[in-house]
């Protein structure tokens, strides 16, 4: 048998409008030395015909269905290669997808899972504006992957033999479903390292028949894996570990994100947003948490990367909910932190959007809660610095520094 350095799986249900796309995306990867495997997860469509029109560079597998873990866990078994490749089989690889990420294996030879960033795609294949992606140290991916699930199972590759120690995906516990890449991310990672990168390397496409669309269901499969891995939310919280609170105040920063993004519903997202900064206190510096509140119900694929509609009622929500916040006792201590946090994320939005004046407000505003964010030039960046004169930064930081 030739053995190749990497076997792409492509799990498939009932996809044949968009397998051709995946398949021929990793055909035409500059890396070359792979094999693909498509495991028909009891398709009843014509993905086998869509299969077969590519002759012999495809292995294809049928099985009866047992969802999205399953159909992963039945690719990784047939292979033989040293790494693994997913890709779902609605999006697509850009053509230097597997020359960098083994790249990356290169230089992070320690690690044991690598992933990249991802491009927006609409139904019919056209590039969106928004780019899914962060850069995480090494160090605080477990920390931050307790709080979001921010990987995108098509941007990553691993080491095949890690996977079958740790015990593939969970297929049996079907609460997981559409989680089943996060629960074995969090398994992994106490004792493995992640390595990745931002660049956006995938064409991850956004529509409304992806489980992630369906935020209901989604909710339950994140709190199926958090209670998986830390058991239930007893309200102990001065007793739970750092990992079980960044773990149950992800869940609760992630519903109340969903209940605005997904239903515009505001007053669920303030008892969210409550329950999970009571539980992790360190999310009232969380920017990223009060941007997404801050975008409103801007659709997904075009959010924050253009004039946000609705900025201005996005943003007197966010602060009506931070002006009820300021009742709850517990949250008193930091709360100064809360509302410097969100007004800086509604400068953002703000500036983002075209609205100086309003961002400068906003900024002001955020600097009067939260005086150390002018020390910190990766807060500030550009934004700030265009709205302020030269002058105005030098002093602010000499009077914040004589402070301290």
């Amino acid at each position: 048998m030739d053995l190749k350095a990497l076997s792409v799986i492509i799990p498939n249900f009932n996809n044949a409008k968009y397998l051709g796309r995946a398949i021929q995306s990793i055909l035409d990867q500059t890396f070359t030395d792979y094999e693909i495997i498509v495991v028909d997860d009891g398709s009843t469509d014509n993905s086998r015909n869509v299969v077969d029109a590519f002759g012999n560079k495809v292995r294809y597998i049928w099985q009866e269905n047992k969802g999205l873990g399953g159909a992963r866990n039945t690719g990784i078994l047939a292979s033989n290669s040293e790494f693994i490749g997913l890709l779902d089989a609605d999006d697509e690889w850009k053509p230097t997808y597997l020359e960098k990420m083994m790249q990356l294996v290169r230089r992070c030879p320690e690690a044991v899972v690598y992933f990249s960033g991802a491009q927006g795609m609409d139904v019919f294949g056209n590039d969106l504006p928004q780019v899914f992606g962060r850069m995480i140290t090494s160090n605080m991916t477990y920390h931050s992957l307790l709080r979001a699930n921010f990987i995108i199972p098509s941007t990553v590759i691993f080491r095949r033999d890690v996977i079958l120690k740790a015990g593939l995906f969970d297929e049996k516990n079907p609460n997981l479903h559409g989680c089943e890449d996060w629960d074995l991310w969090l398994r992994l990672l106490p004792s493995h390292q992640f390595a990745g990168t931002a660049e956006p390397l995938v064409r991850y496409r956004l529509h409304e028949n992806t489980f992630s669309s369906d935020p209901i269901h989604m909710q339950m499969a994140v709190k199926a894996v958090i209670e998986k891995h830390f058991g239930l939310d007893d309200a102990r919280y001065s007793d739970w570990s750092l990992e079980k609170k960044h773990a149950f105040g992800g869940m609760y920063r992630f519903q109340s994100i969903t209940f605005v993004q997904r239903q515009n519903n505001w007053e669920s997202a303030r008892f969210a947003l409550q329950k999970a900064l009571l539980i992790d206190p360190s999310l009232a510096i969380d920017l990223d948490l009060f941007y997404e509140l801050g975008l409103g119900s801007q659709s997904a694929g075009y959010r924050g990367v253009s004039a946000v509609q609705n900025s201005e009622t996005s943003a007197a929500h966010l602060q009506m909910i931070i002006h009820l916040l300021r009742n709850v006792p517990e949250l008193q201590t930091f709360f100064n932190r809360i509302v410097g946090t969100s007004e800086y994320a509604l400068g953002l939005i703000a500036y983002g959007s075209g609205l100086r004046r309003r961002s400068r407000k906003h900024f002001i505003r955020a600097l009067s809660h939260r005086p150390e964010l002018i020390l910190d030039s990766r807060l500030l960046g550009t934004s700030i610095k265009s709205l302020i004169s030269a002058d105005e930064i030098k002093s602010l930081r000499k009077f914040f520094r004589r402070a301290a």
